[in-house]
């Protein structure tokens, strides 16, 4: 008999429907885990009604290395349709097949999968943190009368997962960061997890756009260059995103001419051994 779980939406979710069926002793191949961006089912969920009634303690503990549910936080945000058979195949093998070194078999196929997909969200994670860019909106309620809001569209649902480098780092802030997925709300006192939003919800400009533009500006050193590693490390699909992904071209096309002017007011013949040295110094 198939058993078809309710989609789940989040990690906590899954966790509650996947302890109960490794109570049950569901082995991976009768579950049809259904993707949470999919709608409808090919199987009708026979067993659904048993998540919503109160769960008795098992006989036996499960016990799943903490390791394991780290990376499970992790790779419940990726948009692979298969994410949930993937955690749920791990877990039964972690605790039923008694395999507890599995993590460390980089060569099992499984494992391979699940890391590589933690390995994307992280990444991801790493960019939002890096381009999240706030705008202020007069807000009455807000303290100081003033929100900043934010716009960002991550490859995952990565937004409620990173809430808590937000919160400490703008604790100060009332602040709103709005993805297509979700948006997450800062009051001083408590986080708020919402629907998406759209890149009209948010101002256009505000004056701290313009400061921060110009403390760009005065910040950028043409002997640093370097496209590539750039683009690297900032994409270009973020750059509309980006206030000073506007300046990026034109300070790029000048960086040549300002390290020749940068070279000549320190007295140095271009081209020289000497000037070399000089723009390494100026590179560090």
């Amino acid at each position: 008999m198939i058993t078809t779980p309710p989609p789940p939406c989040s990690y906590a979710e899954w966790r509650t429907q996947a302890l109960d069926l490794l109570e049950k002793d569901r082995a991976p191949a009768t579950v049809l885990w259904e993707s949470d961006y999919l709608q409808g089912s090919l199987f009708a969920a026979e067993d659904s009604a048993d998540y919503s009634r109160s769960r008795s303690r098992p006989a036996v503990p499960i016990r799943i290395p903490k390791e394991f549910l780290r990376i499970a936080k992790d790779v419940a945000c990726h948009r692979s349709p298969v994410k949930w058979d993937l955690l749920y195949r791990m877990v039964w093998r972690l605790a039923k097949d008694k395999e507890p070194h599995l993590l460390k078999r980089i060569n099992d196929e499984d494992t391979r999968h699940l890391l590589g997909l933690a390995k994307e969200v992280r990444r991801d994670i790493h960019k939002m943190h890096a381009f999240v860019r706030f705008r202020v909106l007069k807000d009455p309620s807000a303290r100081d009368g003033e929100r900043y809001i934010a716009w960002f569209e991550p490859e995952h649902r990565i937004a409620e997962h990173t809430a808590p480098f937000f919160v400490k780092r703008f604790t100060g802030m009332d602040w709103s960061i709005f993805t297509p997925d979700e948006s997450i709300r800062w009051d001083g006192k408590e986080l708020a997890v919402g629907p998406g939003g759209r890149p009209s919800d948010l101002p256009s400009e505000d004056q701290q756009e313009q400061f921060w533009l110009s403390y760009y500006k005065s910040i950028f050193n043409p002997a640093r260059v370097k496209l590539k590693a750039m683009q690297s490390e900032m994409p270009k699909k973020y750059w509309k995103n980006l206030p000073e992904a506007a300046l990026i071209e034109d300070l790029t096309h000048q960086a040549a001419n300002r390290t020749t002017q940068m070279i000549s007011r320190a007295g140095i013949e271009p081209g020289a051994p000497s000037s070399n040295r000089y723009l390494r110094s100026l590179r560090r």
